[in-house]
């Protein structure tokens, strides 16, 4: 059962394809978990920015809010009869709408 030249050419052809191929194979892999840990360091890059830039609100929001507090007290304490007076008012105009039927 001895084996001719060319099947032996053929077999050694075939090994080399398939060889070759489990290379192609090991490379592909390689590349793929190469681009996935790309992706993954993208969307942390871009979720540390879009966290940045959610911080910088909140803190652009947190200031203007203690601004606008600071300058109610700032009224209220300068003119207090008439913040009396106006949250009188305001009381009576939502409790009148809250009791209207219809």
């Amino acid at each position: 059962m001895d084996r001719s030249p060319s099947d032996r050419n053929t077999a050694t052809t075939s090994m080399d394809e398939t060889t070759e191929l489990y290379r192609e194979i090991d490379r592909l892999k390689t590349d793929l978990r190469q681009v996935r840990a790309d992706f993954a360091s993208l969307g942390g890059d871009a979720l540390r920015a879009a966290r940045a830039g959610l911080n910088d609100s909140v803190k652009t929001a947190a200031a203007k809010s203690k601004a606008v507090a600071d300058g109610a007290e700032a009224q209220i304490t300068s003119h207090p009869f008439i913040a009396v007076g106006t949250a009188f008012v305001v009381g009576l105009f939502v409790g009148l709408r809250l009791t209207r039927k219809g």
